[in-house]
């Protein structure tokens, strides 16, 4: 840290573009304010990363510490210049997006997924697919990518990532979002990505964001269908005459019992 700040220098924040690849696309406005202000006492500490370009300079890491610095009116900010090719520039990016100490999973997830597609060669969106093909038929030279790409991060093993992590860029849309900007974490959104019915999931993630529920209780409520009133239609079509008809004797006895337990809790109220 030492040899990087004394190879630092001053350059004007009007001078740094920010690069279009840059990996992270949401900034939680409250850190923002807060680095903002740590800024206006003590300065920016940690110089960015950039890379000359036509005109000025390309942004390669410390896209935070840019708009912070811009919003705390200061003129310029320390950085390191590095003579590093677009590849060089794009790898750089994403690893130190994955040293964020606010790194949330699909930050990490698809900061991942951009490093195996460029080991092997393929689009993005082709990887979570392949991950899956590998997991269930192997091949050595795949795997030799992937070990790789996993060797270089230090952070678990591809055939983790692909069980516990990948798996997340099949969440709804709407979930996505939300783990991006922040406003959910992982575990409650993998309990409302097995909701099926789009409008229940709709319901449970209004409720998750504006009650705070517990994972325990967004189970509990997938489980029962959301709201009363979700509750109420579904029993209703689970009670329909001719669903009724189709079950043997020993299921109807059963569900004329229940029908007359609600019957008596109603009748106590």
């Amino acid at each position: 840290m030492e040899k990087a700040a004394a190879e630092s220098s001053a350059v004007a924040l009007g001078d740094i573009k920010v690069r279009s690849k840059q990996p992270r696309r949401h900034f939680d406005e409250g850190a923002l304010a807060s680095l903002t202000q740590s800024i206006r006492d003590q300065g920016v500490l940690q110089p960015v990363l950039l890379r000359r370009a036509e005109q000025g300079y390309e942004l390669i890491a410390g896209e935070r510490r840019v708009r912070a610095a811009r919003l705390a009116g200061l003129q310029e900010i320390p950085a390191l210049v590095r003579e590093v090719s677009e590849e060089q520039a794009d790898l750089l990016a994403i690893l130190e997006n994955l040293q964020r100490e606010d790194l949330n999973l699909l930050d990490e997830v698809e900061a991942v997924i951009t490093l195996i597609a460029r080991e092997l060669g393929i689009p993005e969106e082709e990887v979570v697919t392949l991950l899956h093909t590998q997991r269930r038929t192997p091949q050595a030279e795949v795997v030799e990518h992937l070990e790789r790409v996993f060797t270089w991060l230090g952070r678990g093993t591809w055939r983790s990532f692909a069980t516990n992590k990948a798996t997340v860029l099949r969440f709804p849309p709407e979930l996505l979002d939300l783990l991006r900007q922040g406003r959910l974490e992982y575990t409650r959104a993998a309990v409302l990505a097995r909701v099926k019915d789009s409008q229940i999931r709709s319901e449970l993630i209004q409720r998750a964001l504006t009650e705070q529920l517990s994972v325990r209780e967004l189970t509990a409520l997938s489980k029962l269908g959301g709201s009363p009133a979700n509750q109420y239609r579904r029993v209703r079509s689970l009670l329909e005459e001719r669903r009724v008809a189709l079950l043997d004797e020993k299921k109807r006895k059963r569900v004329q019992e229940l029908l007359n337990e609600l019957e008596s809790l109603f009748g106590s109220v």
